[in-house]
């Protein structure tokens, strides 16, 4: 008996039956996530840059606010996955989210690379960008970036 609970609750086995079920979980929504994270890192990137074009430092707050900002992205879209998948039978329910952060970043992206570098065309897209998200959505960004 001993020499079977050994073999079953092996700490190497136990962990990669934890990594397996995390991955089995993720996998279908794992290209939302990527392009999830690359919004989010390149709106972290060009955030950077208009810090220091302003002539303000990084901080490790600022970056440690993108951390969470991601993890909480990341986890909202995967909770998301299940809830549409397990419970409501809706496989565009993750979709649509992701889409609405994605579409958040984007707006923050363009107003960042309007003010590095001036362009009128920024503004312009930024603006686009605001009102499309607001009619398909009804999400109201506007409200949500002065809180």
């Amino acid at each position: 008996m001993d020499e079977y609970f050994q073999k079953v609750c092996d700490i190497n086995k136990i962990w990669a039956y934890a990594i397996c079920s995390i991955y089995g979980f993720i996998e279908p929504v794992s290209t939302l996530l990527l392009w999830l994270f690359i919004f989010v890192f390149v709106d972290l990137i060009s955030g950077i840059v208009v810090s220091l074009k302003n002539g303000k430092f990084v901080t490790s707050e600022g970056l440690r606010r993108t951390i969470i900002k991601l993890t909480c992205y990341l986890l909202a879209v995967t909770l998301t996955n299940g809830i549409g998948v397990y419970m409501l039978n809706w496989l565009d329910m993750t979709r649509f989210m992701a889409a609405i952060l994605c579409g958040i970043e984007l707006y923050s992206i363009l107003e960042n690379f309007y003010l590095i570098t001036g362009h009128r065309s920024f503004k312009l897209l930024t603006q686009f960008t605001i009102k499309t998200i607001e009619e398909k959505t009804g999400v109201n960004i506007s409200e949500e970036n002065n809180t």
